[in-house]
């Protein structure tokens, strides 16, 4: 039974989370990728990401919105790096850290093809700010501290920190896969939850 709050103009926004949040629930459950106890994360333990061609790099499913006002990119975030997620926008690496939490968030996205979410991402500077808000309504901001060009075989950009932080990887230069042009930025806002 649907309860009449989400007929008849219930929060949709946070419904649609819900929905989303129990398939991913389900998915991940059939996949068989529950994570053992030595991958959850927890108090003093950093998350482990999910090698790149698991299952849970395919869902795509919405798990939150990134904002960069320096660059005026406000996006929805979807789970997995497979290039099928990828090519819809913005990409999280599942398994690295959700928004605010310990270790490295990890964001993929194209720079000219497809929806191009990153295309700008070289404009970005030490200072400028980064918003980064999870399924569950927690708003975390980070603060760019460098912009580095490494080759594709440079895998560290996506290996967990001990300082919060998010990571923003495209290929590079503009119209080439040849590099990936990485921008770290660190917490620097302790997340709350945002209520509509």
């Amino acid at each position: 039974m649907v309860p009449n709050n989400v007929v008849k103009g219930g929060n949709l926004h946070a419904d649609t989370f819900f929905v989303q949040a129990l398939v991913l629930a389900f998915m991940i459950t059939v996949a068989g990728a529950v994570p053992g106890p030595s991958a959850v994360a927890t108090a003093g333990q950093l998350p482990q990401r999910a090698h790149v061609e698991a299952a849970t790099q395919q869902l795509g499913i919405t798990i939150g919105r990134l904002e960069i006002p320096a660059i005026g990119l406000d996006e929805p975030i979807r789970e997995g790096v497979h290039l099928s997620v990828i090519d819809r926008g913005v990409a999280h690496w599942a398994g690295t850290a959700e928004a605010g939490g310990s270790g490295n968030m990890v964001l993929a996205g194209h720079r000219t093809t497809k929806t191009a979410p990153f295309r700008d991402l070289d404009r970005l500077r030490p200072g400028d700010s980064i918003s980064v808000t999870g399924f569950d309504g927690r708003s975390a901001e980070y603060v760019v501290r460098e912009t580095v060009i490494v080759t594709p075989s440079d895998i560290w950009i996506v290996e967990q920190t001990d300082v919060p932080m998010v990571t923003l990887f495209a290929c590079h230069p503009k119209r080439s896969a040849r590099q990936r042009i990485v921008v770290r930025a660190e917490l620097v806002d302790v997340p709350v939850v945002q209520f509509p």
